[in-house]
């Protein structure tokens, strides 16, 4: 037979840490007390030849009571030996005749538990363990056997109602605290479960998982201020463990409490010495308070340190992009792709650049090539699709934008792009299908309203749902200029055009460098009959888009 053990407490997820010594132990200790009791029996009959008084007799009679039957005992240990050989059915057999001589140990109910479990029959392992229960209320064996068993058969009400017991009988066990924590967090408690975390974190404060768990749990209900002071007790707690660094940075990032990482990084240094990945962290804090060149310093002087953390390319990436030096933003990814050719981050980084410089036919021909090996990163396929789309290559934009909905089928991002590509291709009951899947999974789409108002209005359809669309659009982006444009666009198709100029002037107001818009307000001049306006602000729109046809009949003064 197999040595097939069922560890007592293992049965759980919750319950991993539990050593299975501990439950032989427990074994040994029940039969060390029960050969003890034996013992003890038989010292008390042969100890006195002399006639025993009453009081000795009644003592006699209760100790009698509580022995175990030393027939029963044996039956006890040949069945716990076969349940160790894996002999479940023999083992029960066992069981049961040592309690037909025993009927009151709990203990013998909780071993036949263990071999119906064993045995897959949960509902008789239950029952028996509902029975050593009844027997002792607090036989934390039977308690933790029922919690496992309630757990694995998904009733988490049943489980807790269990691990509950157990904690209350021992309020210091941190696996029951962490049980708990479990049950709360699968209920989406997890407040409830954070602070059960916490408290498992107190009476063992060497295991930082703990502690970062809670801290976890506080990013999961934006309960960001306490993510953060937990982050930086974590931090301070390992100073060695960069991911935790990078969760506190990033929380300082997030709260702009910048100095606070500025000083706990100083800190640590004067504790601990200087590392380049708080060098790197202190140099992204540096750059947020204005201390750009020396913020350059460190991190490159990070990356020398360090060339093999592509953690450090990343962020001076990310501060050249910000100062629009792309030229330098451009070697960093190039030597990213040198370095590290099968990290997808280098080939994305220098198709950033390429975007930002309008190159679309530079970004394909860099992740073209690369597609299928990096066919399962979304932002890869993504890209493609952008710059296919913005080269009018519809198909091919389609195709990459399909994939990258693979990977993430509820993207807005690639909804948003794919949608305004079918409008392009007038497929409308496509592009009108995702715009109201947007619109409905998120009512605060501004993008989504604005972008369906706009396709409608240019296909001279429903103007009054444009309108509504339009106007829920500019309530949450006021200030955005495209929205005001759109706005403009259908009062002008309605023939309202003191609105239509207004919308469409304040569009201009904001960003007066869209063709689209300035050929707008000139078609609004046009029609109120101000010719000499009108041209002027076809000629600017031309001026950006010198190939527009359209644009330049409209702009002839003949």
């Amino acid at each position: 037979m197999p040595n097939k053990f069922l560890p007592f407490f293992g049965t759980s997820a919750f319950l991993k840490c539990l050593d299975s010594r501990e439950e032989i132990q427990m074994k040994m200790n029940q039969l060390i007390v029960i050969l003890f009791l034996i013992l003890g029996f038989i010292g008390c009959g042969t100890s006195s030849a002399n006639t025993p008084s009453p009081q000795n007799e009644v003592q006699s009679k209760q100790k009698l009571e509580k022995a175990p039957n030393p027939e029963g005992l044996r039956h006890f240990m040949d069945g716990q030996m076969m349940l160790n050989q894996g002999d479940f059915a023999l083992a029960i057999l066992e069981f049961q005749q040592a309690l037909e001589l025993d009927p009151g140990v709990g203990a013998i109910h909780t071993s036949i538990a263990q071999c119906y479990w064993n045995l897959g029959k949960g509902a008789m392992a239950e029952k028996h363990l509902k029975l050593a229960l009844a027997l002792d209320p607090e036989d934390s064996q039977a308690l933790n056997m029922l919690a496992d068993q309630y757990i694995l058969q998904k009733n988490y009400e049943g489980g807790q109602k269990y691990f509950e017991e157990l904690h209350r009988l021992k309020p210091d066990e941190v696996r029951y605290i962490i049980a708990l924590g479990e049950l709360e967090k699968i209920k989406k408690n997890y407040l409830e479960s954070l602070e059960l975390y916490l408290k498992a974190h107190k009476l063992e404060p060497s295991r930082l998982e703990l502690l970062e768990t809670a801290g976890r749990l506080a990013l999961q209900i934006k309960d960001f201020d306490r993510a953060q002071a937990i982050f930086k007790q974590l931090t301070i707690l390992d100073p060695n463990q960069p991911r935790l660094m990078g969760m506190f940075i990033d929380l300082v990032m997030n709260s702009k409490d910048y100095q606070e990482g500025i000083d706990v990084i100083n800190s640590l240094n004067m504790k601990h010495g200087e590392s380049p990945e708080r060098m790197a962290q202190m140099g992204l804090l540096l750059y947020k308070i204005g201390q750009k060149e020396k913020a350059i310093d460190l991190l490159e002087s990070a990356i020398e340190d360090l060339p093999q953390n592509t953690n450090f390319y990343f962020s001076l990436f990310d501060l050249y992009m910000d100062e629009n030096e792309n030229e330098k933003a451009s070697k960093i990814a190039d030597q990213l792709i040198t370095s590290f050719p099968e990290d997808w981050q280098g080939y994305y980084s220098r198709s950033l650049v390429y975007m930002n410089e309008k190159n679309s036919k530079e970004v394909i021909s860099l992740l073209e090539p690369v597609s299928d090996t990096f066919e399962k990163i979304y932002s890869i396929q993504y890209l493609l699709g952008l710059g296919y789309n913005q080269l009018k290559q519809y198909e091919a934009a389609r195709k990459y934008f399909n994939r990258a909905l693979t990977i993430r089928p509820n993207s807005p991002n690639v909804l948003h792009s794919i949608a305004i590509l079918y409008d392009e291709l007038k497929e409308w009951d496509k592009s009108d299908e995702i715009y109201n899947q947007l619109i409905q999974s998120d009512s605060s789409d501004a993008q989504a309203c604005n972008n369906y108002a706009y396709s409608l209005v240019e296909r001279n359809q429903s103007l009054d749902k444009a309108l509504k669309m339009a106007k829920k659009a500019i309530n949450i982006e006021p200030e955005n200029p495209s929205y005001l444009d759109t706005i403009g666009w259908i009062y002008f198709k309605l023939n309202n055009h003191e609105k239509a100029r207004e919308y469409i002037e304040a569009s201009i107001k904001i960003n007066g460098d869209n063709a689209v818009v300035l050929e707008h307000l000139g078609d609004i001049f046009m029609r109120i009959h101000k010719k000499d306006d009108a041209l002027k602000y076809y000629q600017r729109a031309l001026n950006l888009d010198k190939n527009n046809a359209r644009l330049i009949k409209k702009a002839s003064t003949e």
